[in-house]
């Protein structure tokens, strides 16, 4: 009896480490594959960024400040309607271009090889391109009249204002992106006026 009970403590013994091998063994396991997952995850959302940002820095192209300029044009101010931008889209005689991101105009003249004849976004030139932005295509929206963006969500207008500042980090705004009939600003005596404004309080002082 004594034997009997003895084998039937061993056997239980052995049947008891089994069971805490395979409990550990299913530990294990399902820690290996909640980590392969959360590691797959990470990678996925690391690349989708760096490819977002390959994105964005093809669009708003190398910053100009360290590029050697290759036109010398003047500084302008002025505001435009659709229309009048459309004149500046790398054809003139002066190679001047402009875009409109959020009813702002920058001159993107500097990065001929974005927004030149020749560039890779060349359809951007002389156009309003914020709905190209927000949905990330080179393939302009096709809009030919002013667009009011009256029907942007509220992720799509923050996506919107975020482009609005990195252009506007990288590239001279010149002014407004008018509708057609609205009174144009007259930079000119605006400057002029804040002009003899500084000028007035330095007299102050």
């Amino acid at each position: 009896m004594e034997g009997r009970a003895e084998a039937e403590d061993q056997i239980s013994t052995w049947y008891s480490s089994i069971y805490n091998a395979i409990q550990q063994t299913d530990l294990n396991l399902t820690l290996l594959v909640v980590s392969a997952f959360v590691f797959y995850k990470v990678v996925s959302l690391t690349r989708r960024q760096q490819r977002n940002h390959r994105d964005e820095q093809r669009i708003l192209g190398p910053d100009p400040i360290k590029l050697r300029p290759k036109l010398k044009l003047q500084p302008l101010r002025s505001d435009f309607t659709v229309r009048e931008l459309q004149e500046f889209d790398g054809t003139r005689e002066d190679g001047r271009m402009l875009v409109a991101i959020n009813f702002n105009v920058y001159d993107v003249s500097q990065s001929t090889h974005c927004y030149g004849p020749q560039g890779v976004y060349s359809n951007f030139a002389g156009r309003d391109i914020s709905r190209d932005l927000i949905n990330f295509t080179v393939r302009t929206s096709g809009f030919d009249e002013f667009d009011d963006l009256w029907d942007l969500s509220l992720s799509q207008m923050s996506i919107l204002i975020e482009w609005d500042l990195q252009y506007k980090e990288r590239y001279p705004y010149v002014g407004k992106l008018l509708r057609e009939g609205v009174p144009h600003t007259d930079y000119a005596m605006e400057d002029e006026f804040e002009g003899d404004s500084e000028q007035e309080m330095e007299e102050m002082h």
